[in-house]
């Protein structure tokens, strides 16, 4: 299975978009992770519903040996499913391999009472765009993956005068829903509306989620900045390593009537990850409505990888 997911991700016309070396390592460390933690998943989806809409999929198989696998996952405790790794091995492509696997995982999530899918695609990615459009799905958002290499030192500087930054705990769900409902443009929310139902989470969730964290050789941080009227004006998540290989990944956004702070929370979260993960690269990842980080991050030094459309699809 390792080798189907790491093979899949290989574009040999398109190298930029294929899984440089380090993020295969952290690829098979989150499946061995996965794989780990597999006895214990069985046990908790007994009590827990949503964890039965957890690392759930299909797989194709051809020449006796799989060649295509799509994995799709419910969002959060709303009807709402993500449509991950849609994956076919180079030799395989064309062949309407992709197509039946999506078929396949559509008639399940209708079976499911799905009320939405999602689903990315890199731009230039043609043939899986339209696919996809054939089948329904709209292109309604589009964000960008940037990186920054090992050697980039970049320090850390004050915070802006008036504003207050502060941990967030990974079960502090309304701190983020009150930033999302306020930021996120409409063109997104016509299809993920900001609703308190999409942030909740049962408890055992994030619990689990650090549970995933450790048995994969990562652990993350999250923080806010708060407005000196007390309105919450920034947040941001990173995930480093605490094993050889893999990448550092960072995902930040801040109310863009603020555009003063993607400077600071740049230079923080990049000078956190460097004193704790050295030797890594630093991923990050950007909505394209999000103009005052980007700009500060390519003044950074930071490169550009290519985009991805988000997709989405109502039943």
């Amino acid at each position: 299975m390792n080798s189907l997911v790491i093979d899949g991700f290989q574009y040999p016309e398109n190298p930029e978009w294929s899984a440089q070396e380090d993020e295969v390592q952290g690829m098979v460390d989150r499946m061995n992770g996965a794989k780990r933690l597999w006895p214990l998943l069985r046990i908790m989806r007994t009590f827990v519903p949503l964890f039965r809409d957890i690392l759930c999929g299909f797989i194709e198989e051809q020449d006796h040996k799989p060649v295509g696998l799509i994995n799709y996952m419910r969002q959060r405790n709303v009807p709402e499913w993500y449509i991950a790794n849609v994956t076919v091995l180079p030799a395989y492509r064309r062949r309407g391999i992709a197509r039946r696997l999506v078929e396949a995982t559509l008639e399940e999530l209708r079976h499911r009472k799905a009320t939405v899918a999602f689903l990315d695609v890199v731009v230039g990615n043609d043939p899986a765009f339209n696919l996809y459009q054939e089948m329904g799905f709209d292109a309604f958002t589009t964000a960008s993956e940037y990186h920054s290499q090992k050697e980039l030192p970049i320090t850390a500087m004050s915070l802006p005068e008036g504003y207050k930054l502060k941990s967030l705990s990974r079960f502090d769900w309304k701190t983020r829903f009150d930033l999302a409902k306020r930021v996120t443009p409409e063109h997104i929310t016509h299809y993920e509306p900001e609703t308190d139902a999409r942030f909740r989470t049962p408890v055992i969730m994030p619990l689990f989620g650090k549970l995933f964290e450790s048995a994969s050789g990562s652990h993350s941080e999250r923080f806010v900045i708060y407005a000196a009227n007390g309105e919450v004006v920034g947040i941001g998540q990173y995930t480093y390593r605490t094993r050889a290989g893999g990448t550092n990944f960072t995902r930040l956004t801040i109310d863009p009537d603020h555009p003063n702070l993607a400077e600071f929370i740049l230079r923080y979260v990049f000078s956190a990850i460097q004193k704790v993960s050295p030797g890594h690269r630093i991923e990050l990842s950007f909505e394209d409505w999000e103009s005052a980080l980007i700009h500060c991050a390519e003044e950074l030094g930071c490169e550009k990888r290519f985009g991805v459309h988000r997709m989405g699809l109502r039943f």
